[in-house]
């Protein structure tokens, strides 16, 4: 693939010149058009050391509203970065709606990096493309216009740049050890770098290769092939119907210079369309609702699971293990009551409960998974969510906040979100809590006439109640396309409040117990 690359392609200086100053003009045209749209832009410059990148995002920017633009510089992970799963830094990163992000290095970095310096696991290598296809198909998929350049030059040509930089003080800190390892290894990080471009030159996120032996080329090359994917986004041009193409440069002889992918595209990842009858022959209508625990055996085991948590916690932060546990049912359902027997014993520095509503502020202005990614817990702790991601799939369904496209393709992105997260070595439980709809009706009464429980009880808990069908449709089809053996469901007979918690106890301390290795109390 990179060996078809023309690498002697050229453009003059007096022809840069000129064609920058008109590139530079529409780009922020485009760039205001974009913003006033809200669409989200991430561009991505990877490629060989010594190809000036920096260089060319600073001219890239240079005439661009700052307001808008944010350039990510990526190193090697912090150490507080790896206490999470290794997407986690880049999703804090992924731009607003009608922010441009330029990365300058980016996810792939890491990936070749592990690659070609560490033990070179093939299984991680290939999760590793798989993440990166699946991050950028769901950014793609939330309407972000996705560019990836990789800058290629032979290399005896970077031996040359090395060459000169390293004989003048003022430049030979330019080239860092990195630099050169990745010099002396070029025949490996090439292999590796074109098998990493096949597995991940997608419909949604195709590669760009861009010839960078002439710096004038390359970068017209980059500018005029950002300008057609904004033009094509905003439909503006007529070049917009090519703009499927992999053009990699100017047209520099009256003809573009193009690249066909040589790896086949594939379709976005959607969820199949919704199976009928999911109200009638759903999982909560086999759940036994009469189910009861008498008052002293409720105490009984409220302590020993409450003793077991704790415990096992400590196991937690010893084995540096994340925990993530997820609430989600009926509004009434004793969701509140279960997180707090759950944390009554638990340090309280190792974990948080995150109430979660309607997105406001930056959550609201970015992927709906952004708010739950940057707060995903680090090693050693626990994050528990009171209401989560599935809210894409339930109430943004039900009351129409998201279009039926959006909250179909949810569920493949949701248990893509969950298959990272256990890959990583989180621990998943999550609960639907589930009661009949005269239960709720009688706690939404009682609620009513208690002063200090009157809070709790909204117009919209009611207006939720008049969609009870809908609901629980949605819920069906909820628990049956993202129960997985690694992140499955557990559906907690609620109807009896004390029933309801010693069973969210008993199923995460098997839980945990049976990921930690540890043997069951008696």
């Amino acid at each position: 693939m990179l060996d078809q690359i023309d690498l002697e392609l050229k453009l003059s200086k007096n022809d840069y010149r000129q064609r920058l100053d008109d590139l530079q003009a529409r780009l922020y045209d485009m760039e205001q058009a974009l913003l006033e749209m809200k669409a989200p832009v991430a561009i991505i410059f990877e490629g060989w050391a010594g190809t000036a990148k920096v260089r060319t995002i600073g001219i890239l920017t240079q005439r661009l509203d700052p307001r808008g633009v944010r350039v990510h510089p990526i190193t090697a992970p912090r150490t507080y970065e790896t206490q999470y799963p290794w997407l986690y830094r880049f999703w804090l990163k992924i731009p607003s709606y009608g922010q441009i992000a330029i990365f300058d290095r980016s996810w792939y970095r890491q990936a070749l990096a592990e690659r070609t310096h560490g033990h070179g696991d093939i299984r991680l290598w290939r999760d590793r493309c798989e993440d990166m296809a699946a991050f950028e198909r769901q950014l793609a998929a939330d309407g972000t216009v996705l560019l990836k350049f990789w800058l290629h030059i032979a290399e005896q040509e970077q031996h040359r740049r090395f060459k000169r930089l390293l004989a003048d003080p003022l430049t030979a800190w330019q080239v860092t050890e990195d630099d050169q390892w990745q010099h002396r290894h070029y025949s490996k990080v090439y292999a590796a770098a074109e098998d990493m471009i096949a597995r991940t030159d997608t419909a949604a996120a195709p590669w760009q290769i861009v010839p960078a032996t002439d710096k004038y080329y390359a970068r017209i090359a980059v500018f005029e092939r950002i300008l057609r994917a904004f033009e094509a986004r905003l439909g503006r041009s007529a070049v917009a119907a090519s703009a499927a193409t992999r053009s990699v440069g100017p047209d520099v002889s009256g003809a573009i210079f193009r690249r066909e992918s040589s790896a086949p595209t594939t379709t976005p990842l959607v969820a199949p369309a919704p199976a009928p009858s999911f109200a009638e022959h759903g999982m909560l209508q086999r759940v036994d609702l009469g189910l009861r625990i008498a008052d002293d055996e409720y105490s009984r085991r409220m302590k020993l699971l409450q003793t077991q948590i704790y415990l096992l916690g400590l196991e937690v932060y010893q084995q540096q293990r994340p925990v993530v546990v997820v609430f989600e049912g009926w509004d009434a359902a004793g969701k509140g009551g279960a997180i707090q027997r759950l944390t009554a014993k638990l340090d309280p520095r190792v974990y948080t409960v995150h109430a979660i509503a309607a997105p406001e502020g930056d959550d609201k202005n970015r992927h709906y998974l952004y708010r739950f990614w940057r707060r995903l817990p680090p090693r050693g702790a626990f994050a528990i969510f009171d209401r989560s991601w599935y809210g894409r799939v339930l109430v943004e369904r039900v009351e129409g906040f998201a279009r039926p496209d959006e909250w179909q393709r949810a569920y493949a992105e949701i248990n893509e979100f969950e298959r990272q997260l256990v890959e990583f070595g989180t621990i998943i439980c999550k609960f639907w809590m589930h009661l009949s709809p005269e239960e709720q009706l009688r706690r939404f009464e009682q609620r009513q006439n208690v002063p200090y429980k009157a809070w709790k009880l909204t117009d919209e808990d009611w207006r939720n109640r008049e969609k009870w069908p809908s609901y629980e449709e949605a819920v069906n089809e909820m628990l049956l396309r993202t129960s997985t053996p690694t992140a499955p469901w557990t559906v907690v007979e609620a109807e009896d409040k004390r029933f309801g918690r010693v069973k969210v106890l008993q199923t995460v301390v098997n839980r945990l117990e049976a990921e930690l290795g540890k043997v069951k109390l008696t």
